[in-house]
């Protein structure tokens, strides 16, 4: 790169977003100059980037940013390592490739905290969700289902003829005796009940975003991290001009910058930059530029627990590392069928917000009927070390889809450092820890205690130094176990929200140039798998950018 170079629009990040939103752009706006700049390297041609044992790989690799939090009281004062992509593609060439959209209530509870701007409701969004995706059965309701998008979404069970698993009907029948109902179309704005698993591979491969999505005519530079937003005055604003990298290169935006470094880099770039918290930057000594508090500070993620089941007869082959799975089908995608989501009882319910001192509207939406609280996945593999890979063991997530716990992302010690200070905050509310503890009483109830799982799993295998959790178990007991081991799924959002820190254009409030498209932007949780509603969040960015131009 030279000394200085001027383009239209500077992207600074390329991942999930910043990929897609660049492909879309350059669609858009075909005579503008796009420049993305990635911190992380092209993973191509050394990783392997598009087959599932490929992508268990990458966690930890040199493409995994393996961000270390704060110790964190809440989980026993233990420090969390957060998978995030460090590569062309993002967290699309790490994660599992899991398709869902959250609830209506999730999206319109957005749009209320842009003061009712319908544009980021279900129905505003609608659109753009399909827009993004090319969904498997062409005789499915055009309302709600797209067929022309650059994502294939396929359930697991239409994926290939031969890629059918021993367990699941065995499965279905036990949460049918829990009595959960088949949903036979989550993408309609309504997630619960037990519905197909939905994953986003196509032919056994992964679909990274910069793969996806087509980068023809823009400019990518990877292994670019940049170090600050460089502002100006105008007519007494503040303008972000342009950008400084870590070499000291500078490059101008004609036109707009544009923020897609993900939930954990967002907000420190913006404080290394000197907009945010004005005691936060005089305490650094950076000079202030935009006062906006709160950068950084509603920061969330799914919260779970994984767990352990030992299979009574691992000889008739009912999970991977059995000989009778060896088919490369059984990894074409992850080796689950279902997607449970529940809601609580309304008084379990009530009685957390009552503790956590939750009234008015956000009350009211929290209490509607048919809200999501937990996913529930049970998967054929046990994917973690320490447990035998033959066929003996399965692995289970209990996961929150609407935590209440808010953490915060802030600069580290040494501001130039790439490492942003991270205080998760997990599971510290009491609605928190009644919907993971009522969830995780279900699995037990699911796999020990009803009729068609009774012949198949014989009892937890937990994790060294923790005691088996059994349909006789306490709160107590499984609360203790969720604050031992529970950890997050890695769907980061929240630190940049829609409503305090960006409008609902996606301009940074109160400055000039200046707009962030990734999961920071989230003003709350949305049901299901972050990655589809993130996409649309994309596509419709790139709509409202490029109608301003």
């Amino acid at each position: 790169m030279a000394e200085t170079m001027a383009v239209d629009y500077v992207i600074i990040g390329g991942g999930l977003s910043g990929c897609a939103l660049a492909s879309r752009l350059k669609r858009s706006l075909p005579d503008s100059s796009i420049l993305v700049l990635e911190a992380g390297p092209d993973p191509a041609p050394e990783h392997d980037v598009v087959t599932l044992l490929g992508g268990f790989a990458l966690q930890g690799s040199a493409l995994d940013w393996q961000f270390q939090t704060a110790a964190t009281p809440s989980t026993e004062g233990r420090t969390h390592t957060l998978t995030a992509g460090k590569t062309l593609g993002g967290g699309s060439v790490l994660n599992y490739g899991g398709w869902s959209r959250g609830d209506e209530p999730d999206y319109e509870n957005w749009a209320a905290k842009l003061g009712g701007d319908n544009r980021w409701n279900y129905a505003g969004l609608l659109p753009y969700f399909k827009r993004s995706e090319r969904y498997y059965d062409l005789s499915a309701s055009p309302k709600y289902h797209g067929f022309e998008g650059p994502m294939k979404v396929t359930p697991v069970k239409a994926s290939h003829s031969n890629r059918k698993y021993p367990l699941r009907d065995p499965l279905e029948r036990a949460w049918t005796e829990l009595g959960i109902e088949k949903n036979l179309d989550p993408f309609t704005g309504r997630l619960t009940g037990l519905s197909d698993y939905y994953e986003n591979w196509e032919d056994g491969k992964r679909r990274p975003s910069h793969i996806a999505y087509p980068l023809d005519g823009v400019t990518v530079k990877t292994s670019c991290p940049v170090s600050q937003i460089v502002f100006e005055n105008v007519d007494g604003k503040p303008k972000a001009k342009g950008i400084k990298l870590e070499n000291g290169q500078e490059v101008t935006a004609k036109k707009e910058i544009i923020l897609s470094a993900g939930t954990l880099q967002s907000p420190r770039l913006l404080l290394r930059s000197g907009v945010g918290d004005p005691s936060v930057l005089s305490e650094y000594h950076i000079p202030l530029v935009q006062s906006l508090p709160s950068v950084g500070h509603q920061y969330f993620d799914h919260f779970a627990l994984f767990q352990w089941f030992k299979l009574k007869d691992p000889s008739r082959g009912l999970a991977l590392g059995h000989l009778n799975l060896s088919d490369p089908v059984f990894v074409a995608g992850m080796p689950v069928d279902w997607a449970a989501n529940e809601g609580l009882p309304g008084d379990i319910l009530e009685r957390a917000l009552d503790e956590d001192g939750v009234t008015g509207p956000e009350r009211e939406a929290l209490l509607q009927p048919g809200r999501v609280f937990v996913e529930t996945l049970v998967l054929y593999h046990p994917l973690a070390p320490g447990f035998p890979n033959d066929g003996s063991i399965i692995c289970t997530s209990v996961m929150l889809t609407l935590p209440s716990s808010r953490g915060r992302v802030s600069l580290p010690h040494d501001i130039d450092s790439a490492n942003p200070h991270i205080e998760p905050n997990y599971f510290t509310t009491a609605l928190d820890r009644v919907c993971l503890i009522y969830g995780v009483r279900r699995l037990l109830r699911l796999m020990l205690g009803t009729e068609a799982m009774k012949d198949y799993v014989e009892s937890e295998a937990p994790p060294p130094g923790q005691i088996p959790l059994t349909l006789e178990s306490s709160d107590s007991e499984i609360e203790k176990r969720i604050r031992a081991i529970g950890v997050a799924h890695f769907h980061a959002a929240g630190s940049c929200p829609m409503g305090s820190v960006v409008d609902g254009n996606l301009r940074v409030k109160g400055v000039q140039g200046l707009r962030i498209c990734d999961a920071s932007i989230f003003p709350s949780p949305v049901g299901g798998h972050p990655m589809a509603s993130l996409y649309g969040v994309v596509e419709q960015a790139a709509d409202i950018i490029a109608a301003e131009a």
